[in-house]
């Protein structure tokens, strides 16, 4: 004789299948939203067609394991890994991509002020020094009281520093500038005058006869101090923003962009320098891990690298919830064994699905 399955209410199955479908429903479209970014067949709208194939996989392997079919739940959760992974791809940069990026801007002001401080064949305190004098000088006789007592008090002390290594001093005879044009005319002469006296000081501290190393290494040093200058307040105004990063607009949103720029101007700087130094003093960054916010690559690399954040988890739970739990959840409260005759069908009419006869 066959045993008899319990008997379960079928407003609680038709209410338990509804649930299931609901999940089934929020896991077909956040895949649809995290496939959208492959534009599969070369289509905004590929991503649809995908997901609808998963789905229905998923949906007569889940029914089959419910109505008995128990190989048929291995095939439900292989498609239930493909709803997680790709609906992480959506729920994860979607919900933290603001964050990421704030992340990252913190990360890069951090690498921005290490290198401009890291150590070289140039030693860095002469050298800011040199190069705040110059921005002094050139203001004090442009803005303030021309080449007089305070603008050559500010020369000396950079001639003090370069003919530290045998550079020769600069020593103008200009009067004060009565005028606006004779003011800028002093100004410009000393700017060109200061930067070949801070490219020789180059060459002269590094000891080499090398002309081109010694011109690599002005060019990225100077570039360097150029982007810590523009960059930093940038990076600030960043890491203070708390609006929301859409998806849709990734490719073209100016912070992330500015991330962008941010890494391949201090790649060229830093190239330079490494070049200039026979060295590598500083590594490569490439690029921006935020340009490739919700991509599943960077979606996956990211999760890892957070995957001691509770906001990682609380994503990875919600998508576990969604796309596996209740699901299966409710095929363990339900289901119907194999050695089970069942008297009712999933919704109480009469099924026959594999059932087996006992002797």
């Amino acid at each position: 004789m066959a045993s008899k399955e319990k008997k379960i209410p079928s407003e609680i199955k038709i209410a338990a299948m509804l649930l299931s479908l609901i999940a089934f429903a929020v896991g077909f479209w956040h895949t649809h939203l995290g496939l959208k970014e492959m534009q599969p067949f070369n289509w905004e709208y590929g991503s649809i067609f995908i997901a609808a194939i998963i789905l229905l996989f998923l949906l007569i392997s889940y029914f089959m394991a419910v109505s008995g079919r128990k190989i048929a739940l291995i095939f439900y959760l292989i498609c239930a890994c493909f709803f997680i992974v790709f609906n992480l791809n959506f729920f994860y940069p979607s919900y933290l991509g603001r964050q990421l990026v704030k992340e990252e801007a913190i990360k890069l002001n951090t690498i921005l002020q290490e290198f401009s401080n890291k150590k070289t064949a140039i030693d860095k305190n002469n050298w800011n020094s040199l190069r705040q004098l110059k921005e002094q000088i050139l203001d004090e006789i442009n803005y303030q009281s021309g080449f007089g007592p305070v603008a050559k008090r500010i020369l000396n002390d950079f001639n003090n520093i370069s003919t530290k290594v045998g550079v020769p001093p600069i020593n103008p005879s200009f009067k004060v500038g009565d005028s606006e044009e004779d003011r800028k005319r002093i100004a410009d002469f000393l700017d060109k005058q200061m930067n070949t006296a801070m490219e020789l000081y180059i060459l002269k501290s590094v000891s080499t006869d090398n002309i081109e190393n010694a011109e690599k290494l002005y060019v990225g040093t100077k570039k360097l101090d150029s982007i810590n200058h523009m960059y930093t307040p940038l990076l600030k105004d960043i890491i203070a923003d708390d609006s929301r990063i859409d998806l849709h607009d990734v490719e073209n949103h100016p912070q992330i962009i500015t991330l962008q720029h941010l890494v391949t101007d201090l790649d060229d700087a830093t190239t330079k320098i490494n070049e200039g130094s026979n060295k590598e003093i500083f590594p490569k960054l490439e690029e921006a891990k935020t340009r490739n916010l919700g991509k599943i690559a960077h979606t996956v690399s990211s999760i890892w690298e957070r995957r001691n954040h509770i906001d990682t988890w609380a994503m990875i739970l919600l998508v576990f919830f969604i796309d596996l739990l209740v699901p299966l959840g409710i095929y363990v409260l339900i289901r119907k064994e194999e050695n089970i005759i069942p008297q009712d069908g999933i919704f109480g009419k009469n099924r026959n699905f594999n059932t087996k006869k006992q002797h």
